[in-house]
């Protein structure tokens, strides 16, 4: 339930129009934050689209038998690093599924003949191997 205080200011902002309330929060944020907008450039790298979960809303997220490769191999994975940092990329944004090998055999096996026991631990040998290559 909601308390007597909080109701009364709902109730108040709910009067409000929409573009006084959008004026009213623009004027915040640029107090607070100021109007400066950054980025980073980063590079996508799609380590492994396998993925243990079935989300309805994913897009990213395939079955092996669409794949080529379960993973991105390591000369796959330069390469595309390359790219991103002679385009001007400052940072790598490697995308992977959850768990998969917890799902796919052929996710698995591809760990396991490359000396992997987790998709996390072939992550991380391609984040370092990324980082030494290309700064």
């Amino acid at each position: 339930m909601l308390s007597e205080s909080r109701r009364v200011l709902e109730s108040s902002v709910a009067e409000i129009p929409t573009s006084e309330l959008m004026r009213q929060a623009r004027l915040i944020r640029d107090k607070t934050f100021g109007s400066r907008v950054t980025y980073s450039p980063k590079v996508f790298i799609p380590l492994t689209m396998l993925c243990r979960d079935k989300c309805g809303y994913c897009t990213f997220a395939q079955p092996p038998a669409k794949l080529e490769n379960p993973y991105l191999l390591a000369e796959q994975v330069l390469a595309i690093a390359k790219q991103g940092a002679k385009a001007g990329c400052h940072e790598a944004l490697f995308t992977l599924g959850e768990r998969p090998e917890l799902r796919y055999e052929v996710a698995r096996d591809w760990l396991k003949q490359n000396n992997y026991d987790s998709t996390v631990h072939y992550l991380h040998d391609m984040a370092a191997l990324v980082l030494k290559e290309t700064g």
